[in-house]
């Protein structure tokens, strides 16, 4: 899994993987439950084709995301991708239908799989969408870590992150001495391989309408692609949630809706008095853990589909959509809490709203829609089971360099991977396999790998 998710320069030096029901997290209360880990309610996740007449509906069984892009790209007849190491489902694609009108991929942040079956009184709409479509019942992620950036980018190019280049939330920079999030400065170019929107894009020579739209711009460029960023590209409706409330985008890869513009966090939380199931939620990230940004990302959602043509001609429109809702609740709250209950009834009432609006711009059964996740989410651990990358981090340093500088960055604890200073390493008369070694050594470690064993189990595609 981790030699799936290996690029060079861009992923750490040492591999972790955590105990199974072992959480390694940050102190912010905002991520109190994080994910990233191999174990099933890290890697079990929902694909769900649907869409008659050009789905049949027919359940499947094994499925991972790199199927995705394949697959949708087949039932509206793109060209494939040389990179493409998914593949076209078996049973989904209806044979001999037309194109659909639009075409739509949601990505359901942190959407456990289980969720459909725990959660479905609150969960009508999808619970009829997974017995009409074509559902997988033991899709899977099957790379580490299982985050955000590195699934988006994998579901939106059908490929691994060893190819389109994606491979954590936030990486540490070896020239700057920084860390800097995944699309630095909201610039998609790091993004080594085409997505299906990509494609779409090129071979429709921008007569394809594109929406891409997320929580974050991690999620929204794996999914929509670099728009007019990549040669012969043309500007894509591009967007995602902003720090400031608002909504924000690349001018120079992406076009924002201006029925955006009118979405302002800030005017939903103080409408409630800052408060949502007594938990304070006046801030843009405290905001986000709370069903009311579910509503607050979807209606947005809706108001730019209703805007932009969609739908208006015989070319497939790609609508790409992250709903980061679900993540932001349960990193908060947990995943069998009553606040994510409330998050998903809200989704499942936006998705509701969504296939009605597709019946409207396309017409009835004029379109397909691609319902998965990205990661799963741990629940709430066994006492003393729960851990912090800044205890882990003097441990090293008192077992390798008193002085505190061979650990360049290990402070985002889902990416399971830690960024080491290997010249000072060796220096001090230390290997990687050392640091490893001692790693495998603490209880909440199930394993660690240096990047030279990652490098060795890479298989050609």
């Amino acid at each position: 899994m981790f030699a799936r998710g290996y690029f060079p320069g861009r992923s750490g030096q040492v591999f972790v993987v955590n105990r199974e029901g072992d959480i390694v997290t940050e102190r912010d209360p905002l991520y109190k439950f994080m994910h990233g880990s191999p174990w099933d309610y890290d890697t079990r996740i929902p694909i769900l084709f649907y869409g008659a007449p050009f789905v049949r509906q027919e359940a499947g069984r094994d499925a991972v995301q790199q199927d995705i892009a394949p697959t949708l790209g087949s039932i509206i007849g793109a060209p494939a991708a040389a990179t493409y190491t998914g593949r076209v489902l078996p049973h989904v694609v209806a044979p001999g239908a037309a194109r659909p009108k639009i075409a739509m991929v949601i990505v359901l942040d942190a959407m456990r799989a289980d969720y459909f079956d725990k959660h479905a009184d609150v969960m009508p709409t999808m619970s009829r969408m997974r017995r009409e479509g074509a559902w997988f019942a033991n899709a899977r992620n099957n790379i580490l870590p299982t985050v955000t950036g590195v699934a988006h980018a994998t579901i939106g190019t059908g490929s691994d992150p060893r190819f389109h280049g994606i491979t954590v939330n936030n990486l540490f920079n070896h020239v700057t001495g920084k860390f800097q999030p995944a699309y630095e400065q909201l610039d998609p170019q790091e993004l080594m391989a085409l997505t299906l929107g990509d494609t779409w894009n090129l071979v429709t020579d921008g007569k394809a309408v594109i929406i891409g739209q997320g929580g974050a711009m991690r999620a929204t460029a794996g999914l929509v692609g670099r728009g007019a960023c990549l040669v012969n590209g043309r500007k894509v409706i591009g967007a995602s949630y902003a720090s400031d409330s608002g909504w924000e985008t690349n001018p120079n890869c992406y076009s924002l809706s201006p029925a955006l513009k009118p979405f302002l966090g800030k005017a939903v939380w103080e409408a409630v008095g800052g408060k949502w199931m007594g938990h304070d939620i006046a801030s843009p990230t405290k905001f986000r853990a709370s069903a009311l940004f579910q509503k607050f990302e979807a209606e947005a959602l809706l108001a730019v589909m209703t805007r932009e043509p969609i739908g208006a001609d015989d070319i497939t429109d790609l609508v790409m959509v992250n709903m980061k809702g679900p993540d932001y609740t349960a990193h908060a709250h947990g995943p069998d809490s009553p606040e994510l209950k409330a998050t998903l009834a809200e989704l499942d009432t936006q998705m509701a709203a969504i296939l009605v609006l597709l019946d409207l711009k396309a017409g009835r059964g004029q379109s397909v829609v691609v319902v998965t996740a990205d990661h799963g989410m741990p629940a709430e651990p066994a006492p003393g089971r729960r851990h912090y990358t800044d205890e882990i981090i003097p441990l090293l340093n008192k077992k390798f360099d008193a002085e505190g500088k061979f650990v360049q960055y290990y402070a985002d604890a889902a990416n399971s991977q830690i960024y080491l200073d290997t010249a000072r390493l060796r220096s001090r008369g230390f290997s990687l396999k050392d640091v490893a070694t001692y790693l495998e050594t603490l209880e909440y470690f199930a394993a660690a790998f240096t990047e030279d064993e990652v490098r060795a189990a890479i298989r050609p595609r």
